[in-house]
């Protein structure tokens, strides 16, 4: 019987409860804790743990990887490993799963396809019309996506999915990544940020969140924005300079903002965000869909299950440590 450590707020992932009910159904000690206030009693958890399976506002440091002398994994039940100190775990020897199942990217491309067709369109200005019964305006406010050129900051499977769904739209794609695809494909153009920026009627950010993405756009680079950008952030909300983005977006009405993540979530009700008349502002769920939750429930169990039998998982954040990890984590463990 191996022990497993569940740790995360329930209530922002909700797959939490089903997939500690999967893994104690196959005979498994499974404990939960859920509250992130309580850290010194996830350390005590941790210390005869085989598996951590851990969830945003608790952060896998190592200290809390250090606690157990028989710790195989940290496995992360969603896409996203913020919160795991990866470097740790690779020096450590401890495997990193993930939940990069493609039914996340797809759900994350048609939300980005929807916040961008919603600002151009100005969607929720023309249901105010409507709801508030005022007049129709004298100037129309909607632009077609047909003809415009999109910048995608980032080149990972989800700007991939992005770029998959705007084939039929009779747009020009470009984008900017670390480390461009060789060959890149060929009906998208990969340039410098600065120029991404300058020249994109469209820029969606789906770059990782890192030391070098963090802060990335500042005020400097988005007052490069071109008159009547979209920008469209579903990534990570520290990508963006947020202090920098309100004061540039009160100075150019004529940018629109779609944003579903936040440097700090849930966005306090003081932010300043909030009292941008340009800005869609969603709570970082618009891409969660009920396909996604129900594959990214079966990955958790099954990137923990073949964890503990010794088997590599699918989806691996530190495969570096996979030929280590192997050397000793063979079998099951032995209780």
């Amino acid at each position: 019987m191996a022990r497993i450590l569940i740790a995360g707020r329930l209530a922002s992932v909700a797959l939490l409860p089903d997939v500690a009910d999967r893994l104690r159904a196959s005979g498994h000690d499974v404990a939960v804790h859920s509250d992130p206030a309580s850290l010194d009693l996830v350390h005590h958890a941790a210390a005869d743990a085989d598996v951590i399976v851990v969830a945003p506002r608790i952060v896998a440091s190592r200290a809390l990887m250090s606690a157990s002398d028989h710790l195989r994994a940290v496995v992360s039940p969603i896409t996203g490993i913020d919160n795991i100190d990866l470097v740790a775990a690779t020096e450590m020897g401890v495997l990193v799963a993930n939940g990069h199942i493609p039914e996340n990217s797809i759900s994350m491309a048609e939300a980005t396809m929807l916040l961008i067709l919603a600002a151009l369109y100005d969607l929720h200005g023309t249901e105010a019309v409507l709801r508030q019964g005022t007049p129709r305006p004298a100037l129309l406010n909607a632009h077609m996506l047909h003809g415009k050129t999109v910048g995608l900051l980032g080149f990972g499977q989800i700007a991939r999915a992005v770029a998959q769904r705007l084939a039929g739209w009779d747009v020009s794609i470009q984008a900017h990544a670390r480390r461009p695809p060789d060959p890149p494909p060929a009906d998208i153009r990969f340039v410098a940020l600065d120029d991404l920026l300058a020249t994109s009627d469209v820029v969606c950010v789906l770059t990782t969140l890192n030391n070098e993405s963090r802060g990335l756009l500042d005020a400097a680079r988005l007052r490069r924005l071109k008159r009547g950008a979209v920008l469209v952030n579903t990534a990570r909300g520290a990508i963006i300079d947020e202090d920098a983005l309100c004061e540039v977006a009160r100075d150019r009405p004529d940018l629109r903002l779609a944003l579903d993540t936040f440097a700090i979530e849930p966005l306090p009700a003081s932010s300043p965000l909030r009292d941008l008349p340009n800005a869609i502002l969603t709570p970082h769920m618009l891409g969660h869909t009920l396909e996604a939750e129900r594959a990214l429930v079966d990955m958790a169990v099954e990137n923990t299950q073949r964890i503990l039998a010794g088997d590599v998982p699918r989806y691996v954040c530190n495969p570096d440590v996979v030929s280590r990890w192997q050397a000793r984590w063979s079998t099951p463990p032995q209780r």
